[in-house]
């Protein structure tokens, strides 16, 4: 029945949807597909790019440690390792080809989850390719992953290394109780590659935990499940060193703590306050709210993150787990037979499970969960075929995971940000500066703003650059600092500050002129059909009678209501600025402020550069 449901005729034959050969074809079409798709979104423009995804690999590449200060506040700090390889891209190549390479990169993610579920069925004597493939497909339609795909924040780009962590121990599974060389050599291995996702990032260490504490349910005896764990832990040890442990080791012999400025609680450090940088609104705030946090959160995405999602696949696998473990405890009070689940199965739960009860209390961010939630339309098949009937679990499954992934693209998949792609990727307008070596840049942008830290790539890296008021929770000491890298440079001092851009005039700008393309504009019945659109939908937009004498009837454009002053707004921005530096001993000239263009794509950033001096 559902062998026929998925024999779909394509050309120039049939898809053979239980040949082995079609798996091997879409663990290579897949990744083109999300190559494709991220080039289709556009450059990416997320808010953590424009504050250090582009600074910190240029700090790196250019010593910037030893003459800047904070620019990008506390998030400059990070590990720039997991920046560097996008930045590269986007800096060498076109930029349509670097999101190609970046999608298809986080497209490799379905090969991962394509091998755990082949070892996971097949295991459990589902040797049927085409439920196989059925599965993983779901996997990778998963919510935050689709937000990532293109995306620089890494979040994609790690859980690379977990979920092929997790396939290297599936695929080797029937011989991990053996202590040889041979599974040593494996589990390290794996170890590895969860733990060069820690040091990326060390969010990571929640799935890299639960891999070890999962590995506790292998089925052999006490000796050799603790080996295999601490032996996995090794490997994770080794990869968490190897791209995290040259900048925790640069860290502790600058600042003396090894995860600057964070924890500083515990490593102090003049320079910053004692914090542990602990973001605690996104935790469930009651005993109730830990109880229902995946209803919680699926009803009110905006507990665990930024953007709105409308997804059920979360309250979906919840319910399922309960029922099982209600289940499981019922038929063992009861004294009745239990159907075990198969090794790798039981793995795959326990991982799942592990991992959401550490990120809960740690974390509660939604994006960190990205290699847990690719995992959950694997899970969901599994409970389903162990509270059921196998056959049923596949016919329940094709529907359900189906109409989860419709109701969220049909909710609407919101982004972390993209705009169209134009060359230069990067571009920065500047003021002609001399003695760059001599040169301090303050930047003191607007927290409503993007960040400008992302402009510092395209100056001078002699130029030093000073982060005012932004993330970093600095003290006098750090005041001081900068005032003396300022007064020790001996050159002229200048303020980066936030401009006004009005975003949605540039937007509706577009859209005029796609009107005009079509001659929506040049005619009376285009332009009825463009107020009735604007007035249909309730659109953002009004529509103006246009210059008759070149033959335009009509024009598109804002609402009087969503006109920005620009000039007003960027006199506002400036006297903030000058509120800021003012505050950390520098006297900002709002006379001698300039507005220059920048841009990410086609984002059509400014930012006003201002004349500053010490204030002694």
């Amino acid at each position: 029945m559902f062998g026929q449901f998925f024999r779909m005729p394509v050309f120039p034959g049939r898809i053979r949807w239980n040949d082995r050969n079609t798996q091997l074809r879409a663990a290579v079409i897949v990744p083109i597909i999300f190559g494709l798709f991220s080039v289709l979104l556009g450059a990416d423009t997320n808010w953590d790019l424009y504050n250090y995804h582009v600074y910190g690999p240029f700090a790196l590449l250019n010593d910037k440690l030893d003459i800047d200060l904070a620019p990008a506040g506390f998030q400059g700090y990070f590990n720039p390792l997991l920046d560097l390889p996008v930045y590269l891209l986007n800096t060498h190549l076109p930029g349509i080809v670097a999101g190609f390479v970046l999608g298809f990169m986080h497209g490799l993610c379905f090969i991962a989850v394509l091998g755990i579920t082949r070892s996971v069925l097949s295991d459990a004597g589902w040797e049927q390719r085409w439920v196989q493939l059925f599965i993983a497909i779901f996997c990778c339609l998963t919510p935050n992953f689709l937000t990532g795909i293109g995306n620089s924040m890494g979040d994609n780009t790690t859980a690379l290394f977990s979920l092929f962590s997790i396939y290297v121990l599936m695929a080797n599974w029937s011989s991990l109780e053996k202590c040889s060389i041979r599974v040593m050599a494996i589990l390290v291995f794996a170890g590895l590659l969860a733990g060069l996702a820690v040091g990326l990032k060390l969010t990571n260490g929640v799935s890299a935990l639960a891999i070890c504490i999962a590995l506790l349910c292998y089925p052999a005896s006490l000796f050799a499940r603790l080996r295999g764990s601490f032996v996995f832990g090794i490997g994770v040890l080794i990869g968490t060193a190897m791209t995290g442990g040259y900048w925790m080791f640069e860290m502790w012999t600058r600042f003396g703590n090894p995860l600057f400025p964070q924890f500083s609680s515990i490593f102090p450090n003049e320079l910053a306050q004692p914090s542990m940088v602990a973001d605690m609104r996104w935790l469930p705030q009651s005993i109730w709210e830990y109880v229902f946090w995946p209803f919680i959160f699926s009803m009110d995405s905006h507990r665990v993150g930024e953007l709105t999602i409308r997804q059920v696949i979360w309250p979906i696998a919840y319910v399922l787990f309960i029922a099982y473990a209600v289940r499981f405890f019922w038929l063992m009070l009861t004294r009745r037979p239990t159907r075990n689940l198969e090794p790798r199965a039981a793995f795959v739960l326990t991982f799942v499970a592990v991992a959401y009860l550490l990120w809960m209390p740690l974390f509660s961010i939604i994006r960190y969960t990205v290699a847990i939630e690719m995992l959950l339309p694997l899970a969901i098949f599994i409970l389903l075929a162990s509270l059921l009937h196998e056959v049923l679990a596949v016919k329940i499954s094709v529907w359900l995971l189906p109409l989860a992934t419709a109701f969220m693209l049909i909710a609407g998949l919101p982004n972390w940000g993209h705009e169209p792609w134009a060359e230069p990727l990067y571009k920065v307008e500047q003021p002609a500066l001399e003695e760059a070596d001599k040169t301090t840049v303050l930047i003191a942008y607007v927290r409503e703003k993007r960040p400008l830290s992302w402009m510092i790539s395209q100056f001078s890296p002699t130029i030093a650059f000073i982060g005012i008021e932004n993330s970093f929770a600095g003290t006098e000491k750090f005041l001081e600092k900068a005032r003396s890298i300022a007064r020790s440079r001996g050159g002229k001092i200048y303020v980066m500050a936030s401009a006004e851009t009005s975003k949605r005039a540039r937007r509706m700008q577009r859209f005029a002129d796609t009107a005009d393309l079509l001659g929506l504009t040049a005619s009376t019945s285009g332009c009825g059909l463009l107020k009735a659109a604007v007035e249909k939908f309730d659109l953002r937009a009004a529509v103006y009678d246009g210059d008759r004498t070149d033959g335009v009837l009509c024009r598109l454009g804002l609402r009087p209501q969503d006109e920005v002053d620009v000039s007003a707004a960027n006199k506002e921005y400036v006297e903030l600025a000058r509120q800021m530096v003012g505050r950390a001993g520098f006297t900002l000239d709002p006379q001698s402020c300039t507005t220059y263009a920048a841009s990410i794509g086609g984002s059509g950033e400014s930012y006003q550069f201002c004349r500053a001096t010490l204030a002694d």
